[in-house]
């Protein structure tokens, strides 16, 4: 990892880094001293000294260690680009699929343990969906396998692409359908199947 102000985020000055390197100073409570001043108050004296002697007592490469262990692992990226969702009604508990076509934006592939699970809404009977590594700038789609709630009516669930760490990635997905109850969907069968009245009849 490189110290710059992209890599840590402006946190640290510089200026103040150069002047400390150029110094090439060996004595340890110096060092010390200077990484509590570079990275701020919350570092302790032990964890400065823990970081220096794990790098050699080299200051540059202990903020790098540093940094590298503290800071958040950067995300991956997903966009969803396509939903196809349950157009026609269902009967209650009945199973459906539902498909999302989706993009990895980011500049690194997709890890392995990469998820989909349900966030919110109705329940689904939806277990986790594990996604395969995807390289940057692919897209895939995913299908999965749900149930029906046991209600009538319009019902909603959300899912959300999570790493291992259950951290959300992307954009959120969603799924929609109309459940009709079974009485009413047969009423819809027969009234379909009933012979359409011709024109003569119609004039009649």
């Amino acid at each position: 990892m490189d110290v710059d102000g992209s890599s840590i985020t402006g946190e640290i000055d510089q200026n103040l880094l150069l002047q400390f390197s150029c110094m090439n100073t060996t004595d340890r409570e110096e060092l010390i001293s200077q990484m509590q001043k570079l990275l701020g108050p919350t570092l302790s004296y032990n964890t400065a000294s823990f970081f220096l002697d794990m790098s050699n007592w080299n200051l540059q490469a202990a903020i790098c260690c540093y940094l590298d262990y503290t800071l958040p692992p950067k995300l991956p990226s997903m966009s969803l680009k396509a939903a196809q969702n349950q157009e026609t009604a269902v009967s209650p508990g009945a199973c459906f699929e539902q498909n999302w076509s989706i993009a990895n934006t980011g500049t690194e592939q997709w890890p392995g343990s990469c998820r989909i699970i349900q966030a919110g809404g109705e329940p689904f009977g939806a277990s986790p969906h594990y996604v395969p590594p995807l390289a940057p700038g692919h897209t895939t789609t995913v299908a999965l396998k749900l149930i029906a709630p046991s209600a009538s009516g319009t019902h909603r669930g959300f899912f959300h692409l999570v790493t291992d760490k259950g951290e959300q990635i992307g954009d959120p997905l969603w799924v929609e359908i109309t459940v009709e109850s079974e009485t009413t969907m047969a009423l819809v069968q027969q009234l379909a199947a009933l012979p359409t009245p011709s024109q003569d009849d119609q004039m009649c």
